[in-house]
């Protein structure tokens, strides 16, 4: 049962990456009825509510019964999967509007309902390391949400486009990607490493760095418009604590993997090295923005925050899950269709994040624009679906062939 949700989660990111190629193909066609904005925030909500959200809590409640997921659980999943469905086809027609408003309210609803389900499924995992993870990361899910209740009530006091009113969206994002999501990725890969023999994982003082560089850094999304020394400063601060923590977990994670090596296919050592790397990178570029020449440069070019909101979904979130997927056996690495569909997905993810910030750099320095770059970074964004629905294909076909196995089993 959790398999199939896993791979309707892949394919929502599926879906979202069809739409981050059709907007890739808006630079070179124009294409009838589709406009940019409204397809934009398909796609973003499609990416993160549809396949990270719901990827995410799926491996969190395997443990809620002995049996996987109540069916309060699963019926509150459907539920935040047809909000999901009606955010696709409601914000390309009318981007935000009455029903998309109301189809979002219901997601978030349902995921405050959900959470709960995850902090009671997680009561059994260790105090110290996976269970006190998984329940920072809900209540960060419930402080993001915040931003999305704050931003209502700004829209409706006339505060639309001021800097409150992207503030709170920030707030919400902030919260969401380097809160929830990153503690609920390492949540689940401290969890998978104790029941294979691991004391702890991550120990209190890392965990305590997270959270407080988590807070501090959300100062870095308000110096756009806050260009005063106290911001860069916390920020700075921030990043201090965050490249210490991500050094322990670094070496945290390195430990564990000497230890399992055994326990864990290659591909799955491979995708959490990425979603590391990916983490040391996007805290380095944090630590750079500390100076306030860079700042200017980041918040100015759209390359960089498109690569910088990219390089964390993608390549430190989408990561991590894959390394679960693979470590709950829903990927064969064995499997040649399953490699091909990792390696397609993570060379598409690489190329297109160089050229983001190629071309970013080429902006700033006036360079202006790389020869076919429209072109290329269309080429390189096909990958991306493309390996998402070559793993979607393997998926599909271990589920139904241990369904079989089951059937014919005595």
């Amino acid at each position: 049962m959790m398999q199939r949700w896993f791979n309707i989660a892949l394919i929502n990111f599926g879906i979202a990456g069809i739409l981050g190629c059709v907007l890739r193909a808006i630079y070179l066609w124009e294409i009838p009825f589709v406009r940019f904005k409204p397809l934009l925030n398909a796609h973003s909500h499609v990416a993160m509510l549809g396949w990270a959200f719901i990827a995410m809590v799926v491996f969190m409640l395997r443990d809620e019964t002995p049996k996987g997921p109540s069916r309060t659980s699963l019926a509150l999943l459907v539920l935040a999967q047809l909000a999901v469905v009606g955010m696709l086809v409601g914000f390309p027609v009318q981007s935000y509007g009455a029903f998309t408003i109301a189809i979002s309210v219901l997601h978030l609803l349902a995921s405050y309902v959900l959470c709960v389900k995850v902090w009671l499924a997680t009561r059994t995992w260790r105090a110290n390391g996976s269970r006190l993870l998984a329940r920072i990361a809900v209540i960060l899910m419930y402080v993001s949400t915040l931003g999305v209740w704050a931003t209502g009530f700004i829209i409706s006091n006339g505060g639309f486009g001021t800097e409150l009113y992207y503030w709170s969206i920030q707030f919400y994002l902030h919260f969401q990607l380097n809160g929830w999501f990153w503690f609920g990725a390492l949540a689940l890969w401290s969890r998978w490493a104790e029941t294979h023999g691991a004391r702890h994982v991550m120990d209190r003082i890392t965990i305590r760095l997270w959270l407080v560089s988590v807070v501090l850094t959300f100062a870095l999304a308000i110096a756009w418009s806050e260009h005063h020394w106290f911001v860069y400063a916390t920020n700075s601060l921030g990043v201090v604590l965050q490249l210490w923590a991500g050094w322990r977990t670094a070496k945290a994670i390195l430990g564990a993997q000497r230890m399992l090596h055994n326990k864990a296919p290659l591909w799955a050592w491979r995708c959490v090295t990425y979603a590391l790397a990916a983490m040391g990178l996007k805290v380095v570029m944090q630590a750079a923005v500390a100076v306030p020449q860079v700042a200017i440069m980041a918040f100015t070019v759209r390359n960089y925050v498109v690569g910088f909101i990219h390089l964390n979904t993608l390549g430190v979130i989408s990561m991590m899950l894959f390394a679960m997927a693979l470590l709950q056996g829903w990927f064969i690495s064995t499997s040649r269709v399953a490699r091909i569909g990792l390696a397609t997905f993570t060379g598409g993810m690489l190329l297109m994040e160089a050229l983001l910030f190629l071309q970013g750099f080429c902006f700033w320095v006036g360079w202006g624009m790389i020869p076919g770059y429209y072109w290329l970074i269309l080429l390189v964004s096909v990958l991306l679906p493309l390996g998402i629905f070559i793993l979607l294909a393997h998926s599909w076909k271990m589920r139904k062939e241990a369904e079989i196995a089951a059937a014919i089993k005595p």
